[in-house]
């Protein structure tokens, strides 16, 4: 036993056999034939001298000592992409995986502004994910979640070993359909307990959401609580109900641009009363970072600056 030889696609190939149950399943996922990955196996058995998997005639179960092993397979499979990625990292090749958090909306604006613009990434895998900070998020700081390399947001870092890198700042208002404002007047903030809001579960409290608005024509800004008949988990399904005049939604103007100039959502408010908020890229300090997440970041900021820059001509973006 001391001379066994594991081979690190054995372990691969019993790690998917048993996510997935099933001998064609796991040959489906791996690109084999079933007739490999069944000899695979019954190699690793034989010299093994245990049984990995109990045969039914359905599907595949865990023996006691395949249940104890797994866990062991993964960690193995784990440590060895970690290698991969650390020689990868060391030689700048482009492979691997860079993750993105951002809250809905702009995780959206990323998936359709500025991915594409990434060219020649190779085999970096980018993978998108929804972080929708919560009340006492945007006021005490964000968390960086434990898989997370970029986080793009609209508050600062609880950690402050991180690095906070301001994009640019951005307007938050109160917007409708022309419809609905026609049936339902409204003139100021102060009217908005009179109506249906689009409240946010993330920074739901006593089934109200706090919107800010600043004064016109000074800096002063002004808390207000609103209700209304609808909670969303997220912006853009908020924006949906207000596309159908379901009531009012409070969202970044940027990102409604197009649905403003067609004129199918517009501002509640003459005076354009907004609330402005940091747009922040949070992540690690270089030298902390793989190269391929360097790599990434510098794509992905340089494309936002470039748009930003577009949307508003002389703006600046400073770390």
């Amino acid at each position: 036993m001391n001379n066994l030889q594991i081979k690190p696609r054995e372990l691969k190939i019993i790690s998917v056999i048993a996510a997935t149950g099933s001998i064609g399943d796991a040959a489906a996922l791996l690109g084999m034939a079933q007739a490999n990955v069944s000899k695979y196996l019954s190699d690793f058995e034989t010299r093994v001298g245990l049984k990995v998997f109990e045969r039914t005639t359905r599907q595949l179960a865990l023996t006691q000592f395949g249940e104890v092993l797994l866990p062991y397979i993964n960690a193995s499979l784990d440590k060895n992409i970690q290698l991969i990625n650390f020689i990868a990292d060391y030689k700048h090749e482009k492979s691997g995986r860079v993750t993105i958090y951002a809250p809905t909306g702009i995780i959206t604006y990323l998936a359709r502004h500025v991915i594409h613009q990434l060219e020649e990434i190779g085999d970096i895998r980018i993978c998108l994910k929804t972080y929708n900070p919560n009340r006492n998020e945007l006021s005490e700081g964000v968390s960086f979640p434990d898989d997370c390399d970029i986080l793009i947001t609209y508050a600062q870092p609880k950690d402050e070993s991180l690095v906070a890198y301001q994009l640019t700042k951005y307007s938050v208002t109160a917007f409708a359909t022309p419809e609905y404002i026609q049936k339902r007047p409204i003139n100021s903030p102060d009217d908005l307990i009179k109506h249906s809001c689009i409240l946010l579960d993330s920074i739901l409290v006593d089934d109200a959401n706090i919107w800010r608005f600043r004064v016109h024509g000074s800096e002063e800004v002004r808390d207000y609580k609103v209700t209304g008949n609808y909670i969303c988990d997220n912006t853009q399904t908020a924006l949906e109900l207000a596309r159908n005049h379901l009531g009012i939604v409070f969202a970044p103007k940027e990102s409604l641009k197009s649905e403003i100039e067609q004129g199918i959502l517009m501002p509640c408010f003459s005076h354009q009363e907004e609330w402005w908020l940091d747009l922040t890229a949070i992540f690690r300090k270089r030298e902390y970072q793989p190269w391929r997440v360097q790599y990434i970041l510098d794509g992905v900021l340089n494309s936002l600056r470039e748009r930003i820059k577009q949307a508003v001509p002389g703006a600046t973006c400073s770390e």
